[in-house]
């Protein structure tokens, strides 16, 4: 650091210096050519007139007076000191102080002689003392007219001004400008060296104690732009850095612990492993409408946002490990401005390891396709929640407008790659894997249904069920969450087309192609952050203490809740919320009817009604995020929700206490995460889902143990989590006796479930999801035999 500063003052130093000399040298010159050409002018105006009173002198015909006319002519000791010369070059007078005679340069006296002009220069006389002793020498300005008489130049009038004083006025400006010079050396490396220490060695010195602490395990890899200071991009790059290094190390030791212990939890880095190892030299490409990168423009700035979404945690390893493709619909605002000529986009934008293909889609295509059809059509289809489906021929006609936009730019994205895995997302794309099939019957394709499938007689109510099942069934492999939804699916190809159904295989031919249908519960990731106070500690407090869950039984509600407190972060948001003391119970949904929000906000209207014990002890706080807010269902259930709340508020709230919390905007990961640390209750209570990961995430995310789910049997994440408090969403006394149960529950017991509850969340994680998925597909064997007429069999074997 002593060497940099040094080198740092050094270049300042020469720099300015340089700099201010040069500057000063031309102000110098630029004033002394000033001051010549004003004493120049002066000096030819005094000569102006002195030369008209000489000349009418010498037309008098009288012998003049010449000492006297000068001395006439020169009545200030500030003016030009005369002299004249006849027309010879001889001296005749002389007026005024100037050097001898003898020492007085002629050459101007001859050259206006010659010529007949006036004529003007600054000289330098050297006057000597005695021998060749300098004794001064100075700078003068001479200047000689002509003087004429009868046409003819009788003589000259020579002027000589003392000029020494620019002489000394630029060594005088030379040297002020020699302190300004000094005194902005001072204070330039004064300023410097602050700068230095403030924006350079302070935080550098900070950095490097952080890496430190880092090394040692005593700090957060989030500090690190605090202590950045200025050096912002520096500190965004460092911290990338030593957060892949933390994470490659905790996955380090989290395999060394697992192979340890003979566990198999799986990680991103072994789910890449996997795929690598499964693919070969298969290329991966993803689709699905929600793009795993968005720019959003707001004001003037635009930030990179990764939308909340289990998917892009599930397949980004699986892609970064294969240099994959990923090709979703560019919904930002801002996403044309950051492609290329192709619409592609390397991500994620700091480490670029695979493609993102964005396609556009105009406001027709997307009010079609996706609000009318899909969500429109599909969604209330499949979820049977009593919302009646709309479907119309127009947004089918976009539908499969869109899905053949999506297959051709896939097809595109697929050329020149031998072996490509397929891996198309959601009810979104049903005709994609038919097109895709037929244009490469060589690609491995598999289709995820995130959502129900719901049973044959209700799936019937679409108008194009037959071309939709069809269009699936291009699919090597059809994935859901749920056996149900396998044998729903099954069942109602099995009404609908000519297809061969296998029920002990669960495979479908059709078309001399076989379809296996599987069921890949989905999930939430795991990381080793999640597992500080995970399911290993969570039942050891039990041992020997009945007689302290006896007594706990017996608290009362609210009073356990201030012990939650003693959490730093639930009593952080405990006191941000106003709610200090109280128990925080919570629902996080999009604004969807499917949710069960209604229903939830009527069980707590209904506790507080039954149980009066609970006034002032509880807050409910909603997390609802706006959800297609142009399709008028939507718009309907928000001004329920909206209505629920107020009456509730109004019917109970003090002047201290309001029992509901709506919060009706979109919240970061970390922000629900928070509130997810903070509840003593988690309720989620769809009236139907396929998984809903908000029940898993809530687990995931209790690293303390503690917490209570309350959840709907109707959602797909009730058949794996056990240990929750499942309800009929339905039934508003059940939900509100199930609340009244968690709020009493001892905290021994919740954590005996919670800890169960987590370890299946945890062997059971998103990435061993995507890694069974991928497995299962790139089994497939795809051999091609022409047999006898025009048949082609497609064999299909699974590991």
């Amino acid at each position: 650091m002593r060497f940099f500063r040094l080198r740092l003052l050094a270049s300042l130093l020469v720099g300015i210096i340089l700099i201010a000399g040069a500057t000063t040298y031309f102000d110098v010159l630029a004033h002394r050519h000033t001051m010549r050409i004003d004493l120049a002018r002066q000096t030819q105006w005094f000569g102006a007139g002195a030369q008209s009173r000489i000349e009418q002198d010498l037309n008098s015909g009288a012998q003049p007076d010449w000492p006297g006319t000068l001395k006439k002519l020169r009545n200030q000791p500030d003016q030009p000191r005369l002299t004249i010369f006849d027309s010879s070059g001889q001296l005749l007078a002389t007026e005024g102080d100037s050097p001898p005679a003898s020492e007085l340069p002629f050459n101007l006296v001859s050259k206006t002689l010659n010529s007949g002009k006036e004529a003007g220069a600054f000289v330098k006389i050297r006057t000597f003392a005695s021998g060749s002793t300098v004794a001064d020498s100075r700078l003068w300005y001479e200047d000689a007219v002509p003087l004429h008489a009868g046409g003819k130049t009788a003589g000259v009038l020579l002027m000589m001004v003392d000029a020494d004083s620019i002489r000394s006025e630029g060594i005088s400006l030379w040297r002020r400008s020699f302190f300004q010079i000094v005194a902005m050396v001072v204070l330039i490396v004064v300023v410097t060296l602050l700068m230095v220490r403030w924006f350079v060695h302070e935080p550098v010195t900070q950095v490097a104690l952080w890496l430190r602490r880092l090394r040692r395990g005593e700090a957060d890899v989030d500090e690190a732009t605090a202590r950045f200071g200025a050096l912002v991009p520096l500190a965004n790059e460092v911290a990338s850095l030593v957060d892949s290094l933390t994470q490659a190390r905790v996955e380090a030791e989290t395999e060394a612990r697992l192979r340890d212990h003979g566990e198999t939890v799986w990680t991103a880095n072994r789910l890449a492993v996997n795929a690598r190892d499964r693919m070969g030299a298969g290329k991966l490409f993803v689709v699905s409408n929600r793009e795993p990168y968005m720019h959003v423009r707001d004001g003037g700035k635009t930030e990179c946002v990764v939308p909340p979404s289990g998917l892009v945690t599930a397949l980004e390893p699986v892609l970064q490990a294969c240099d994959g493709v990923w090709i979703a619909h560019g919904s930002g605002n801002d996403d044309r401005a950051f492609v290329d000529a192709h619409d592609r986009l390397a991500v994620p934008p700091n480490d670029p390891r695979y493609t993102l293909r964005r396609v556009w889609l105009n406001e027709a295509e997307e009010a079609g396709y996706y609000e009318g059809f899909s969500n429109e059509g599909l969604w209330p289809l499949c979820h049977i929640a009593h919302t009646r489906p709309i479907f119309r021929s127009s947004d089918w006609a976009r539908y499969q407008d869109v899905n053949r936009r999506f297959c051709d730019i896939l097809l595109e994205e697929m050329q020149g790659c031998e072996h490509p895995v397929v891996l198309v997302q959601d009810y979104h794309f049903a005709l994609l894997p038919r097109m895709v099939k037929n244009a490469r019957p060589d690609a491995r394709i598999s289709i995820f249904w995130h959502i129900p499938w719901p049973n044959a007689e209700a799936f019937g109510i679409c108008p194009w069920q037959a071309e939709l099942l069809d269009g699936l069934l291009g699919a090597d492999i059809i994935g859901f969450h749920l056996q149900s939804h396998c044998n729903n699916f099954l069942d109602t190809v099995d009404r609908v087309l000519e297809a061969r159904t296998d029920w002990e295989q669960f495979s479908i031919l059709r078309n001399d192609h076989v379809s296996l249908v599987r069921p890949y519960p989905i999930s939430v990731a795991w990381t080793e952050s999640n597992s500080k106070l995970g399911s290993e500690g969570a039942s050891s407090d039990v041992i020997g203490t009945q007689n302290k869950v006896q007594a706990m039984a017996t608290i009362p509600a609210g009073v356990e809740g201030s012990a939650r407190e003693s959490d730093p972060t639930a009593s952080a948001l405990h006191r941000e919320l106003g709610i200090e003391g109280k128990q925080l119970l919570l629902g996080v949904d999009r604004l969807d009817y499917t949710k069960g929000i209604v229903e939830r906000l009527l069980a707590i209207e209904h506790l507080l009604e039954e149980s009066p014990a609970y006034l002032e002890k509880i807050v409910f706080v909603q997390i609802a995020s706006p959800s297609r807010t142009r399709i008028p269902s939507y718009v309907s259930l928000r001004l329920q929700v909206e209505q629920a709340v107020e009456r509730i508020n109004s019917l109970y709230q003090t002047a201290r206490w309001k029992p509901v919390i709506l919060i009706e905007r979109n919240c970061s990961h970390e922000e629900v995460l928070r509130y997810y640390r903070a509840a003593t209750l988690c309720i989620v209570n769809p009236l139907h889902d396929g998984m809903n990961l908000v029940a898993k995430e809530y687990l995931a995310a209790r690293t303390d143990g503690d917490g209570m789910l309350i959840l709907s049997k109707f959602a797909g994440a009730a058949q794996e989590l056990r240990d929750a408090l499942v309800v009929n969403p339905y039934d508003i006394e059940q939900v509100s006796e199930a609340i009244r149960t968690g709020l009493q529950m001892s905290r021994e017991e919740r954590r005996l479930r919670m800890g169960r509850m987590r370890q299946q969340v945890k062997e059971h994680n998103v990435y061993r999801w995507a890694s069974t998925l991928l497995t299962d597909l790139c089994a497939v064997r795809i051999e091609e035999e022409v047999l006898s007429g025009s048949r082609t069999e497609s064999l299909r074997e699974t590991a």
